[in-house]
């Protein structure tokens, strides 16, 4: 059950991230904002999530919050 749960997890993370580039490409960056914390959510996210969602909220001048997830990535 862990490994299914593990690999739904995993899956989902990179639905969401892809979803999120895609949205983050259209300069929806409100929309991507929305997935990659959504990916973040799932407790499995890469440092790319972490660093694309602060370059949306960049984009979105939100200076604190891009900074707190450019921190995040290693």
């Amino acid at each position: 059950m862990r490994k299914c749960n593990a690999l739904y997890a995993a899956n989902g993370v990179a639905e969401l991230a892809a979803s999120g580039n895609a949205a983050l490409a259209k300069k929806d960056h409100d929309r991507a904002i929305e997935l990659y914390s959504a990916a973040i959510e799932l407790d499995s996210a890469t440092d790319t999530v972490f660093a694309n969602r602060s370059k949306a909220r960049l984009m979105k001048m939100l200076w604190e919050d891009a900074l707190l997830d450019a921190e995040k990535v290693l």
